[in-house]
C-alpha cells in the first residue's frame, strides 16, 4: 500500500474516516437527544395534566371522594376524542374514577412508588405512554394514572423526531463533504512547501550539489529537520569540491613526469623494451586522462542554453583516434546524418564520451575490422565493433565504476563506460548496449534534440 507513504493521502483518509464517523454518529446522537427531550416532554405533559384533574378531586369529611371536571375537560378524556385516559387509584388498588369503562385502572401500578413512574402499554392496535403520579389530597395519597396513544401525538417535538433521520440527518453528510473538500485544500496549502522541497530535493545529485532545501516557509516543525539537511548538503558539496580538485590536480601533476618519462624510454635505443615501455607509459596516460574525465564529469553542470552539433563532434572524435586504429590494423568511419545534428547539451562533454566508446570499439575490435560511429537525425549515436560482444548478464556491471572483466585488456582501469554513462544522465539521455548486427557489441547513446539550432 504505497499510497500511506504520501502524508497528504494519508491525512486524507483518516479524515475520511473520520467524517464518516462522525456522519453516523452524529446523527444518531441528535436523534438520541432529541428523543430523550421529547421523552421528557411527554413526561411533563402527563404530570401536568395530573396535577390538573387533581385541582377537582376532593375528599368530603365522611370519606367519599368527588371529581368534578368541567365539561371541556372530559370531553379531552372521552372514549370519542381517544387521545387521552385516566384513572385514580387508592393505595390499595381501588380504582376511584376511570375514563375507561367498568372503572378499570389504566396500568397496573406499583402504588407503593411515592414518586413518578411511566409506562408503555398496548391495547389492541394502540400504544398507550403513560405516567403514574403519587397525589397528596388532605391527609390522603392517591395516584393519578395519565396515557396518551401514540398514534395521536400532537407534539411538534414529535415529528421532529419521527422525520429527523430520514430527511434532516442527510443535511450533514453534505455538510462533512464540503468540510473534508475544505481541508484538503488546507492540507494541500499546509504541504506544499513539503512538496517542493522534495522535488527540489529529488533534483540534488553530483552535478547539482548547489541546490539546498528552501527554509523560510516551512512548517516550524519541520524546519530544524530541513536545515540539518541543508547543512549536510553544504559538508556533502565540500567534500565533493576538495575530491574532485584533488584527483583533477594529481592527474595534471602526473602528466609532466609521465612526458619525461616517455622521453627517456624514446630514447633507450633498444627498439623491443621500448616498445613495451611505451605500451605502459601509454596505459598509465590513458588512466590520467579518465582521471580527469571522471573528476570533469562528476563537476559537470548542463545550463539550459547549452547545444552541441553532434556529427560535428563525432567527426572530431574519429579525426583523433583515426591515426590509433590505422596503426592496429583496422578501420573507423562515421556514417548517417550528412546534415548538422543539434542537441541539448556541452560539446565538450559529449566529445569525452563518445571518445570513450571509440577507445574500447577499437580494443575489442579485431584486426581487418571496422569500428562504426552512425549518427542519427534524432539525436543518436551509435558506436559498434566486430568483437566478442557482451554477455547480457555483464551489461549492467560494465557501467560501474572500476568493474573490470575477462575481456577487458591488461591496464584497463574499468572507468570509460561509467564516465559515458555519467556524462550521458547529466544530459538527461541513456546509454545502453545491444548486440551487433553479426557480431560484436554496439554502444548507443540517446540524447534530447536542441529546440533550435544555434543562430536560427
Amino acid at each position: 500500500m504505497g499510497w500511506l507513504n504520501s502524508i497528504k493521502l494519508r491525512l486524507v483518509a483518516l479524515h475520511v474516516i473520520a467524517v464518516l464517523a462522525v456522519a453516523v454518529v452524529l446523527p444518531l446522537a441528535l436523534y438520541w437527544r432529541i428523543d430523550a427531550t421529547a421523552r421528557d416532554l411527554h413526561e411533563r405533559a402527563l404530570r401536568e395534566q395530573a396535577e390538573q384533574i387533581a385541582q377537582y378531586l376532593h375528599q368530603a369529611p365522611d370519606g367519599r371522594w368527588t371529581l368534578d371536571l368541567p365539561s371541556n375537560v372530559w370531553e379531552l378524556y372521552s372514549a370519542g376524542y381517544g387521545r387521552y385516559g385516566f384513572a385514580i387509584l387508592m393505595q390499595s388498588g381501588k380504582v376511584l374514577f376511570s375514563s375507561r369503562e367498568h372503572d378499570e385502572p389504566l396500568f397496573r401500578t406499583d402504588t407503593r412508588r411515592d414518586r413518578p413512574s411511566y409506562f408503555e402499554r398496548d391495547i389492541g392496535k394502540a400504544r398507550l405512554f403513560g405516567a403514574s403520579v403519587p397525589t397528596r389530597i388532605g391527609s390522603t395519597t392517591v395516584w393519578i394514572q395519565i396515557s396518551q396513544d401514540q398514534a395521536h401525538r400532537d407534539v411538534l417535538i414529535d415529528d421532529i423526531v419521527a422525520e429527523f433521520l430520514p430527511h434532516v440527518a442527510w443535511v450533514i453528510i453534505p455538510i462533512l463533504l464540503v468540510l473534508l473538500g475544505i481541508d484538503f485544500l488546507i492540507f494541500g496549502g499546509v504541504l506544499r512547501p513539503l512538496e517542493a522541497a522534495s522535488t527540489l530535493a529529488g533534483q540534488i545529485g553530483p552535478t547539482r550539489t548547489d541546490l539546498r532545501l528552501p527554509e523560510g516557509r516551512m512548517p516550524r516543525e519541520v524546519a530544524p529537520l530541513v536545515s540539518a539537511v541543508n547543512e549536510a548538503l553544504d559538508r556533502l558539496e565540500r567534500g565533493f569540491i576538495i575530491q574532485r580538485e584533488f584527483l583533477a590536480d594529481a592527474a595534471h601533476e602526473l602528466r609532466t613526469p609521465l612526458a619525461i618519462l616517455r622521453a627517456e624510454v624514446e630514447a633507450l635505443g633498444e627498439p623491443e623494451a621500448t616498445r613495451e615501455l611505451l605500451t605502459d607509459v601509454d596505459g598509465m596516460a590513458r588512466i590520467i586522462g579518465q582521471l580527469i574525465d571522471i573528476a570533469e564529469s562528476d563537476a559537470l553542470m548542463i545550463k539550459a542554453g547549452d547545444r552541441a552539433e553532434l556529427r560535428s563532434v563525432c567527426a572530431e572524435v574519429v579525426e583523433l583516434m583515426a591515426p590509433v586504429a590505422v596503426a592496429q590494423g583496422k578501420n573507423i568511419a562515421v556514417v548517417g546524418a550528412t546534415h548538422p545534428v543539434w542537441v541539448a547539451g556541452n560539446g565538450s562533454a559529449l566529445y569525452r564520451a563518445i571518445r570513450n566508446l571509440v577507445e574500447n570499439a577499437i580494443r575489442h575490435t579485431a584486426p581487418g575490422t571496422t569500428v562504426e560511429v552512425a549518427v542519427g537525425t534524432d539525436g543518436t549515436v551509435a558506436v559498434s565493433d566486430e568483437g566478442d560482444g557482451i554477455p547480457v548478464d555483464q551489461r549492467e556491471l560494465i557501467f560501474q565504476r572500476f568493474w573490470r572483466a575477462e575481456r577487458r585488456h591488461t591496464g584497463s582501469t574499468g572507468l570509460g563506460l561509467a564516465i559515458v554513462q555519467r556524462i550521458v544522465k547529466a544530459h538527461g539521455g541513456k546509454v545502453d548496449v545491444r548486440d551487433g548486427p553479426t557480431r560484436g557489441a554496439v554502444f548507443a547513446i540517446s540524447l534530447r534534440q536542441a529546440e533550435l539550432a544555434p543562430g536560427a
